[in-house]
């Protein structure tokens, strides 16, 4: 009477057509196996309504035919039981064959049990809605619909049986007077009210259980949407990991093999602008000069490469041990004095001895340390001050740099930490610098689980915030590229 609705509901789906039958087939005999531990519950509730009906109401009825009825419900869902577990998983037309056999059979079943227990007057026919429902669950529109004709067949069947007299009836006295049961407008208006709700339970259930199939394939079909673009996103992430693995190596080789050759040449035009190699011109001065200084950046530049490399790619885990920042600092504390004094600022640290440890790479966390302390001093003003500082919050270590200096513009904060990235009042300020020194920070911070935030107006200074967590909670696996 119908094949098994999943397959029809899901056929705009992307699976293939023989996957999601095998799919509908085993939740088909899924939900028959669910009827049928119902029906064991219905046979026992049958057996137990006769009972009570006969010997606790006192209401005559025809026991034999009952009783077996109720045994032949029991035998019959024994035998579906056994088609059930040889039934294959890949055969949609038998499921749907023996789904659409059991239900015609259940609503014989219940046809003939309410024929020797009131007929049409029963209040129980109205369980016939039951299998209406269950037919719109299990199976097609096309078969949910031939179902309900069935029944209403049974129902109009039972009201003439009873209306004409030309079959026993077995009357339920104490639930109908027995003046107005062989009324034919009372049994074919009963007959009516069951067969039009029945109808109409029809069409609510099968649209209602329609527009569910098609939710539910609308949400399978955005699942797979999801999985197969959580796929590429995947191989997109690894793939960029591995760019940026190529990348970083890159730099690191170019780095090294430029650091050493750099620096010779530097020592060179050293040797010549102090006239150690004879006397030169003043042109010829001031031109070394200026090659020196474009050397030492170029020095610089491969100099933070390296440092931006190690802290990107290098695998931290075996240098990774508790650290005091306050020791960190103690050893940087007189080369940053120096520099905060020939920069003509005041410099003050504050960094309790007493403080938690971190877990980290003592190398790296002095690197931290000098990059946010050199790059303060560097854009603040003779007459200011740089203030680091150290402390404890909850289960973190704040780490703050402070300045008075020039700030950065709020629409360039967010690009700072970039490679190569200085903010257009610092190249204002200052023509020195790689633009490497925050990038550098920044991948230290992740590598150690830390969380940098940067606060600044223009004028007005900027503080560097490095939270890390605290009692060694720090670590580097997955200390890849930020």
């Amino acid at each position: 009477m119908g094949a098994h609705p999943q397959a029809e509901a899901e056929s705009g789906s992307r699976e293939p057509l023989a996957t999601r039958e095998v799919l509908a087939t085993r939740e088909l005999i899924e939900r028959m196996a669910w009827i049928g531990r119902l029906r064991w519950v219905a046979a026992a509730g049958v057996a137990a309504a006769i009972t009570i009906t006969r010997w606790g109401f006192g209401v005559p009825l025809p026991l034999a035919p009952l009783y077996a009825l109720a045994a032949g419900l029991a035998a019959y869902n024994g035998l579906l039981w056994a088609i059930g577990k040889r039934l294959p998983r890949s055969a949609p037309a038998a499921a749907a064959a023996v789904a659409n056999l059991q239900l015609s059979i259940d609503l014989l079943f219940l046809a003939g049990l309410l024929y020797f227990a009131g007929g049409i007057e029963n209040p129980f026919i109205f369980y016939f809605v039951f299998h209406i429902v269950i037919a719109s669950i299990l199976l097609s529109r096309r078969a949910t619909y031939g179902h309900t004709a069935v029944a209403c067949l049974l129902v109009a069947a039972l009201a003439a049986a009873q209306a004409t007299g030309r079959a026993p009836h077995h009357h339920l006295y104490g639930v109908v007077p027995e003046e107005v049961h062989f009324l034919p407008a009372f049994v074919y208006g009963a007959a009516f009210a069951v067969t039009s709700t029945l109808v109409l339970t029809a069409y609510f259930a099968t649209s209602i259980t329609a527009r569910l199939r098609q939710r539910e394939t609308e949400v399978l079909s955005l699942s797979r949407s999801l999985e197969h673009k959580a796929a590429d996103l995947s191989r997109a992430n690894e793939q960029l990991r591995r760019s940026e693995s190529a990348k970083a190596d890159y730099m690191r080789r170019v780095a090294h093999e430029l650091r050493s050759p750099l620096a010779t040449i530097e020592q060179m035009v050293a040797l010549v602008a102090e006239r150690r190699k004879g006397e030169i011109t003043a042109a010829a001065e001031q031109t070394l000069a200026r090659v020196r200084v474009r050397l030492r950046r170029l020095i610089d530049v491969a100099r933070d490469l390296l440092a931006l490399s190690r802290a990107r790619e290098a695998d931290l885990s075996q240098q990774m041990r508790p650290v005091r920042l306050a020791e960190v600092v103690t050893a940087l504390a007189p080369d940053l004095t120096s520099r905060a004094q020939q920069a003509g600022v005041a410099f003050e640290i504050n960094v309790p001895a007493a403080l938690p440890a971190v877990t980290g790479d003592p190398e790296s966390l002095a690197q931290l340390v000098v990059n946010l302390a050199t790059n303060a001093l560097k854009y603040t003003p003779a007459g200011g001050w740089v203030k680091l500082a150290a402390r404890a919050d909850g289960d973190q270590v704040e780490l703050t740099v402070a300045d008075s200096g020039i700030g950065i513009p709020p629409a360039e904060v967010g690009q700072i930490f970039n490679e190569f990235y200085r903010a257009s009042n610092a190249r204002e300020s200052s023509e020195e610098g790689t633009g490497l020194g925050l990038s550098i920070v920044n991948a230290i911070c992740y590598a150690h689980r830390a969380e940098i935030t940067v606060e600044s107006e223009p004028g007005c200074g900027a503080t560097f915030r490095v939270r890390f967590p605290a009692g060694g909670a720090g670590g580097a696996e997955d200390a890849s590229s930020p």
